[in-house]
């Protein structure tokens, strides 16, 4: 029995590991790109600058090119959204796992984990929301001076909970979003709607809404929202207790028993599980992450953040991330940055600047210059809740992890050249 299920717990393990590579694959081959797929994506980089705004009643959202081969082999989507005070971005869910940074302002979130009471917490600047694919969600400004709530948010779409086409759908629960998605029970019949939510058919239409609708899926609410809001360090007690009311209200539970002990399939677990982290870091760190070490529902994402900022000229010597893609945003100043592929071929040399996108492939070597004038400001995804990154010089780097005799030999240097090369940064850790 021990082999056996060692052997198939490998066995799970290899096709968890390959379920990235393999909706790579499928991006490659519905982009219609023709027979170069992925192979060829990533062999010229290039800046992306969003396409498209579209403005709801209440707030912007900016579109990057979702037919971009970089984007789609990277498994990414990724939308700026601009919330206007009091604006409500109405519920929907997606077919990837979300990261959403605020970058600027506070606000409240909900979301509807199946089984679970209703939920939602106040975040604020700088904090990363973590959404499960198909987790119905919801954001609110209520921030004051009518200041707006800017969210970053990242969508993951090369993964096994994706099942459908390796492509960003959202299906939103009321208003709608040009083409790109309406309201889902404008798709039902009215007498159905009536009939299985056991409500009069005036009020089913109602919930289908107008046809001349026009405020798109970020709202105002007039009068702001009135919400009971649960302490930060109360809310698991408050779940809890839900929870339990629940199960001795439907005779589920029996007393003198825990109640987490009778909920199926991790259902007390998921209800629980914390889905907001602050990215500030308290020692002030020019780069700051969350990983799934951290943020544990980042390991069921597959996904971590990364923020940076770099004063004005300050280099990052070169890098690699060994187990994940990068999409990088610029949230201020610039940097010019040069990624090299294994042929030794710069596939990118060139600016990037505020409001730009750009993706880093995996195993690319990367050296990033801030500006001269306002430094780098920057926002990082990666697709792997514990990402490698292996510095090229600097401490604990692969220059020093190699003997003297080795650089010697590599670059025909001499050794006191080569002990140079060895100790080259110091002890700087500002690298990466």
């Amino acid at each position: 029995m021990a082999p056996t299920a060692c052997f198939c717990l490998c066995i799970g393990l290899l096709l968890w590991q390959s379920s990235r590579q393999l909706g790579a694959a499928a991006a490659a081959s519905s982009s219609g790109s023709g027979s170069g797929g992925c192979e060829f994506a990533f062999d010229m980089l290039h800046p992306l600058d969003p396409i498209r705004k579209i403005r709801s009643e209440a707030g912007t959202v900016d579109y990057f090119d979702e037919a971009n081969q970089q984007l789609l082999c990277a498994g990414a989507f990724f939308i700026p959204v601009v919330i206007d005070y009091r604006g409500l971005v109405l519920p929907r869910y997606a077919n990837g796992g979300v990261l959403a940074l605020a970058q600027q302002g506070t606000g409240i979130v909900g979301w509807t984990f199946p089984g679970c009471p209703e939920a939602y917490q106040k975040f604020r600047q700088g904090d990363v929301i973590a959404l499960r694919p198909g987790v119905p969600h919801w954001f609110y400004n209520d921030g004051g001076n009518n200041e707006p709530l800017e969210l970053i948010m990242f969508y993951d779409i090369n993964t096994n909970s994706n099942q459908l086409q390796p492509q960003h759908k959202d299906f939103t629960f009321a208003g709608s979003n040009s083409n790109r998605s309406r309201n889902i029970f404008k798709g039902l019949t009215t007498k159905s709607i009536s009939q299985s939510l056991e409500i009069n058919q005036d009020l089913a239409t109602r919930l289908q809404g107008p046809s001349n609708d026009t405020r798109g899926t970020i709202v105002r609410v007039p009068n702001g929202l009135r919400l009971r809001l649960a302490a930060q360090l109360n809310l698991n007690t408050t779940t809890a207790t839900q929870l339990q009311d629940e199960e001795h209200e439907t005779g589920q539970a029996q007393p003198g028993r825990q109640s987490k002990t009778l909920l199926p399939d991790n259902r007390y677990l998921n209800c629980l599980m914390k889905v907001i982290m602050n990215l500030e870091d308290p020692h002030s760190r020019r780069i700051t992450r969350l990983t799934g070490d951290s943020f544990p529902i980042l390991n069921s994402l597959g996904l971590s953040v990364e923020r940076g900022t770099l004063k004005p000229n300050e280099i990052v010597s070169p890098y690699y991330t060994i187990n994940a893609q990068t999409v990088v945003y610029v949230t201020g100043g610039s940097a010019r940055l040069q990624v090299v592929d294994n042929r030794g071929v710069a596939v990118l040399n060139d600016a990037l600047r505020q409001g730009q996108l750009l993706v880093i492939p995996q195993y690319y070597v990367v050296l990033i210059e801030a500006g001269q004038d306002a430094g780098f400001e920057y926002v990082a995804f990666k697709t792997n809740a514990n990402p490698l990154i292996s510095r090229i010089a600097g401490p604990g780097s692969v220059l020093r992890g190699l003997p003297v005799g080795v650089i010697a030999a590599s670059y025909n240097f001499s050794t006191a050249d080569a002990i140079k090369i060895k100790n080259s940064r110091g002890n700087d850790e500002r690298a990466v």
